[in-house]
């Protein structure tokens, strides 16, 4: 799988042209996450990309998040916690 990195993100990647993007922010959430995951993944629609962007977790959730081997799903990591919302 491909991997950029940006100014304070690294992208990592699968080259796809997907009907549907699903964006998922995540901070330090290795509780639900595993679960999350498993909820979108497991859909019976399958021509998705699942863009997780991990906003500078310090708990598991970058391992979790490691651990699937899905070419549906793009992972943005930020190095440090950035803030999602406006």
């Amino acid at each position: 799988m491909e991997e950029k990195k940006y100014k304070d993100s690294v992208v990592r990647n699968a080259e796809t042209n997907p009907r549907v993007s699903i964006i998922m922010p995540v901070y330090n959430g290795e509780k639900f996450l595993r679960e999350a995951i498993d909820s979108i993944s497991n859909q019976t629609f399958t021509d998705f990309e699942f863009i997780i962007i991990n906003d500078g977790s310090t708990d598991k959730t970058g391992d979790i998040i490691d651990s699937y081997n899905d070419s549906r799903i793009v992972v943005i990591k930020n190095q440090q916690n950035i803030g999602l919302a406006l």
